[in-house]
């Protein structure tokens, strides 16, 4: 019996906001590796997300629920958590309220429990507005300037400061994930909404989160999260996860091209006015994944347009 089957006998793996988009990815993944999931989160899977072939049922209950959580947790027999779960990107202060509560509770349940890891989904907007003037890539230990910021950054922001007290206060064992813009099947935003919409014979406009961006496929970030939760050895505190990769507007429009060539589309802009300005970084680093977590992303842009298209087209007649 190899490594990887002896982990997944062992383990138990609650994954909070596992109705999400990167949540419902790496559910199916760890799944699919023969782990013992306890998914968990407040909403339903969304109809599209529901495409996807997940088997365990999801537990409904709000991880800010501190008691829920606990009894979960002990009753399950969790050894490990994964932490997706984020409320909405309203800019409202309430998310901050919600992110801390959320945190505390995970992280006093895994000191009670002995949870072995927690991983925390962070996020490379932690970075801001952050550009080098060397044009050099962005490392996980950069200084970063607090202001000015928006609510989804100040919450990435207190979720991997909260995990870092507890590291240092409690003993936990907590890693941080930077994910760079992540896309594929089943999100309602972004390049996977919009590509749908060219699917169904509609407007289609897809853009890039920045103009020399660095998306990463969900699968590769699926990925990077089963490592960090199960690598033995000693971990640092963060990791950038990105395409390791610089693609602009063409290199987007030519993968569209070549693979969804009877759509008509226009590259567009980022919708989202307030947190389009603060997401103007530079590229991050990936050399720390790379060396600790042995952690190399499998699909470039191409690849990543390639595999989202044929499953957009493999479930045309159930979309909307």
């Amino acid at each position: 019996m190899g490594n990887m089957d002896k982990k997944a006998m062992d383990a138990t793996v609650l994954i909070t906001g596992a109705n999400g988009f990167i949540g419902s990815h790496t559910v199916l993944l760890l799944e699919s590796l023969g782990y013992r999931v306890v998914p968990l989160d407040v909403v339903p899977r969304s109809k599209e997300l529901s495409l996807l072939p997940v088997k365990t049922a999801t537990q409904l209950l709000d991880v800010a629920d501190f008691a829920s959580v606990n009894s979960l947790c002990k009753k399950e027999e969790v050894t490990h958590i994964i932490h997706f779960a984020f409320p909405s990107r309203k800019e409202d202060t309430e998310v901050l309220s919600f992110y801390l509560q959320a945190m505390r509770n995970i992280l006093d349940t895994a000191k009670e429990t002995g949870v072995q890891r927690v991983v925390f989904s962070s996020s490379g907007a932690v970075y801001g507005q952050l550009k080098k003037e060397d044009h050099s890539l962005i490392k996980e230990d950069d200084l970063v300037a607090i202001y000015p910021a928006y609510i989804y950054r100040a919450a990435k922001i207190l979720g991997e400061w909260v995990g870092d007290f507890y590291v240092q206060h409690q003993g936990i064992s907590f890693v941080a994930l930077r994910f760079s813009s992540v896309y594929g099947p089943g999100l309602w935003r972004g390049l996977g909404e919009t590509l749908k919409q060219g699917i169904l014979g509609r407007e289609c406009r897809p853009f890039l989160t920045r103009s020399l961006d660095d998306p990463i496929y969900v699968a590769d970030v699926a990925r990077a999260v089963h490592l960090a939760c199960f690598c033995e050895k000693p971990l640092s505190r963060a990791y950038n996860i990105a395409s390791d990769k610089h693609y602009d507007e063409e290199d987007l429009a030519r993968a569209i091209r070549k693979h969804l060539p009877e759509c008509s589309f226009t590259i567009g802009r980022n919708p989202d006015r307030v947190a389009a300005p603060h997401r103007q970084r530079g590229l991050l680093d990936v050399t720390l994944a790379r060396e600790e977590l042995g952690w190399v992303p499998e699909y470039d842009l191409d690849q990543g347009i390639a595999a989202l298209v044929e499953w957009l087209r493999s479930v045309k007649d159930q979309l909307s």
